[in-house]
């Protein structure tokens, strides 16, 4: 998910938090980088230029920073600190650099050495990583700028040598010239920074759905875009599904839009996503503000850790069957059940929860004369090809059952990273849900439990219908029973996401 980089001292919501983290880490982590790329520099300085200067003195320095940056970088990813202790170490290290810098300067020349100008890229490299309001930049530019003349006035007041040396006229003309420059770069920094910053943070307030102000894109679909937004009248996160309403839209997508939120309105259970709010702006954006969830889907899950173990399979689609159970109790057909709309969450009282997510082309049974609400236009087959059930392809109704097949693909893709029904175009793919000879289950494993699983998702790919498992209740009560507790515990859990924080954080 890309984030905003907008950094402010004090975070008023989570997103906020996420971007500053992410802002300290991408900051600590061009450091990381540039930092040591200057010991050719020193090289060149200490065995060409000044052959008198300590190379490895030199280089002493340049690993004390470099394991600065590296602190603060995975202080950043891990979290534990406080927001504005982090804005303080990444200040305070960009401070160090320009201080060594000035010491390394005493190695090459003093007072007359052009190695000070290395000052200037650190101001630089600040403004551009760091764009921050002049307020707030003002206290590292000033340490920066003066780093060169704290070092040169210490070394002259315990060096009476260096001293008279130094305080000179020829002496201090040279070091103005030099140093002029290093002025200008800090507040030429400053200056940048302030610009950078103000723009986007016009840019940032101008994003407002109604009393929601958008902070970053989370994602976008057929429907259109979802952002992680902040609700300004309630102060928490939401995830605010957003249609823009333009030349290419229609009544109909409106109407199609506003039952995805009744869908997923009538359900409450933990493992649905929660609907907070639908509406329209003033500028004519249609919204559904729901819940925010940190995590990951199914298909990034597998696309980024490989094919689940077994019994975290099980979990996983038992906690499915759950979401299902609840949307089939209350009429609701889901009709696209993948690995993309199961969303993997992880909290301290929870270790991994799972949510269904997009209602877009549900089916709402409804009492009365209409039997039923469809979520899409007339004639129009709808779904993930991979996971269509046969009778879908033949143009028959969505039921229960699709969905339970749906699932029993997903089970199958958690498990080892592929569908079983796969083909070039949707014409193959049909062949394959198609033919009764087309179902090989590649489950790994030999075990009963192995054997077992595999006879289930046989089970709910079953071509026929009425051979399949007929209900999300009846198949929670075949997973339970291959259920082992120990084979995917929650300390597992949080080990797994302690991990992926470190990957999300570093990206």
């Amino acid at each position: 998910m890309t984030t905003a980089t907008l950094v402010i001292e004090t975070p008023t919501s989570e997103g906020d938090a996420i971007a500053g983290r992410r802002t300290v880490a991408r900051a600590m982590k061009a450091g990381m980088w540039l930092w040591p790329s200057f010991v050719v520099l020193d090289a060149f300085m200490c065995f060409v230029a000044y052959p008198n200067a300590s190379f490895s003195r030199l280089l002493v320095y340049r690993i004390v920073v470099e394991l600065v940056f590296l602190g603060v970088y995975r202080a950043s990813l891990r979290g534990k600190l406080e927001l504005k202790m982090l804005f303080w170490l990444q200040n305070m290290c960009y401070s160090l650099a320009a201080l060594a810098i000035a010491v390394m300067a005493i190695e090459l020349g003093g007072i007359h050495s052009a190695y000070l100008h290395g000052i200037s890229v650190v101001a630089l490299v600040r403004a551009t990583l760091v764009p921050t309001h002049w307020r707030q930049g003002r206290n590292t530019y000033a340490r920066i700028a003066l780093a060169f003349p704290v070092v040169i006035a210490f070394v002259a007041f315990v060096s009476p040598s260096a001293r008279a040396a130094w305080l000179t006229a020829p002496s201090l003309i040279e070091f103005a010239s030099n140093y002029i420059f290093v002025l200008a770069s800090s507040v030429i920094g400053m200056v940048t920074g302030h610009i950078v910053w103000s723009a986007r943070e016009q840019l940032f307030r101008a994003r407002r759905v109604g009393r929601y102000r958008l902070q970053a894109p989370i994602g976008r679909g057929g429907m259109g875009e979802v952002w992680l937004a902040w609700d300004q009248s309630l102060h928490r996160n939401v995830a605010l599904k957003i249609l823009r309403v333009g030349d290419a839209s229609s009544p109909e997508s409106v109407r199609r839009f506003e039952l995805e939120a009744q869908a997923a309105g009538r359900l409450r259970g933990p493992h649905v996503v929660q609907i907070f709010d639908f509406g329209a702006s003033e500028d004519g954006l249609y919204f559904i503000a729901m819940e925010y969830l940190s995590g990951m889907n199914l298909a990034n899950l597998v696309d980024r850790y490989g094919p689940l173990p077994l019994q975290r399979v099980i979990h996983l689609g038992i906690q499915a069957c759950l979401a299902l159970e609840e949307a089939h109790s209350a009429g609701v057909i889901h009709r696209d059940l993948k690995p993309q709309n199961l969303y993997l969450t992880h909290s301290v009282s929870e270790p991994e929860t799972l949510k269904l997510l997009d209602f877009g082309i549900a089916r709402l049974r409804t009492p009365g004369p209409e039997r039923s609400a469809r979520l899409t236009w007339t004639g129009t087959m709808v779904g993930t090809p991979a996971f269509l059930a046969p009778e879908l392809w033949r143009g028959g109704e969505a039921d229960e059952r699709s969905d339970v097949y749906a699932l029993g693909v997903t089970l199958h893709f958690l498990l080892t990273g592929t569908t079983p029904f796969d083909g070039m175009s949707w014409g193959q793919i049909q062949q394959m849900h198609e033919a009764a000879s087309a179902l090989v289950l590649s489950v790994p494993g030999e075990d009963v439990v192995d054997r077992a699983f595999a006879s289930l998702l046989g089970r709910c790919l079953a071509r026929d219908p009425e051979q399949r498992i007929q209900t999300a209740s009846e198949l929670h009560a075949a997973l339970a029973g291959l259920h082992d507790p120990e084979g995917w515990t929650p300390a597992r859990a949080e080990e797994f996401w302690q991990l992926a924080q470190r990957d999300r954080f570093g990206a």
